[in-house]
């Protein structure tokens, strides 16, 4: 679970932090050149999917918008996780419930949903699954670190970077929760063993090019290349599902470390 809620992952981290002394200041923005001017020489940066800091440190980036519902659950009983690819967006649609918490997103990169797939998404979750939510919202879903092949950096200036703003993100699902936690571990040892630091970032990026040119392949036969990818994983997943989790998912960022 995510979010502000008590069982969430970042109300555990956040309260494992303060315990090791961490002092928080919250509602103290710093978005401008003067603000990052003013931030001490290794200064780590974490920032999500927010725009700001990617571009006032000219850091490469695509941007992503999305049709977003959420809902409380408490009664539904089906799949935890529902994902759509499918024509409508060159990257997917899913809907996941945790702890009473329902959401459903559609979202596509460096370019806008068409009308056709906001109407589509809604449809179809509601006749296939009967999921239906009170109300939809346009949203900005925020920036990706997806813009050029030499993204991922754990320094950068005189900051130290971590998570997104790092670039250490799957390219092609966008897995993202597993590298931001090992990158956080990163960039504190970067504070004293930068050499040591650096090395154990390759590590976990070790494959993101490679991930990158074949979410390109994805972009470029849309919709035809994903269709045949997705059907011939799924028909050889007997044969392979023994060394999936180990094996498979080396081209997500920290994965194997988690």
């Amino acid at each position: 679970e995510r979010g502000s809620r008590k069982g969430s992952l970042d109300m555990f981290l956040y309260d494992i932090a303060v315990e090791e002394g961490v002092e928080f200041e919250f509602n103290h923005a710093v978005k401008t050149p003067g603000d990052f001017d003013e931030l001490p020489p290794k200064t780590i940066l974490a920032t999500g999917l927010f725009e700001d800091t990617f571009r006032v440190l000219d850091i490469p980036y695509v941007p992503v918008e999305g049709l977003f519902a959420y809902s409380l659950m408490p009664e539904y009983t089906g799949p935890g996780v529902i994902l759509y690819m499918d024509k409508y967006t060159w990257d997917y649609s899913f809907f996941s419930t945790i702890n009473g918490i329902a959401g459903a997103l559609l979202f596509q990169r460096k370019r806008p949903l068409s009308t056709e797939a906001k109407a589509w998404f809604p449809e179809q979750l509601a006749k296939d699954e009967g999921i239906e939510f009170p109300e939809w919202h346009e949203l900005d879903v925020g920036v990706l670190p997806m813009a050029s092949p030499g993204n991922p950096r754990l320094y950068h200036d005189k900051f130290i970077l971590a998570g997104t703003l790092a670039g250490i993100q799957d390219p092609v699902l966008l897995f993202g929760v597993h590298g931001a936690m090992a990158s956080g571990k990163i960039a504190a040892m970067a504070l004293s063993q930068p050499e040591r630091a650096y090395r154990e970032f390759r590590k976990i990026n070790l494959f993101w090019k490679l991930s990158y040119f074949n979410r390109l392949i994805i972009e470029w036969t849309h919709p035809y290349g994903m269709h045949l990818i997705s059907r011939l994983s799924l028909n050889l997943y007997p044969f392979y599902a023994d060394y999936l989790l180990k094996y498979a998912f080396l081209l997500v960022p920290g994965w194997l470390r988690v």
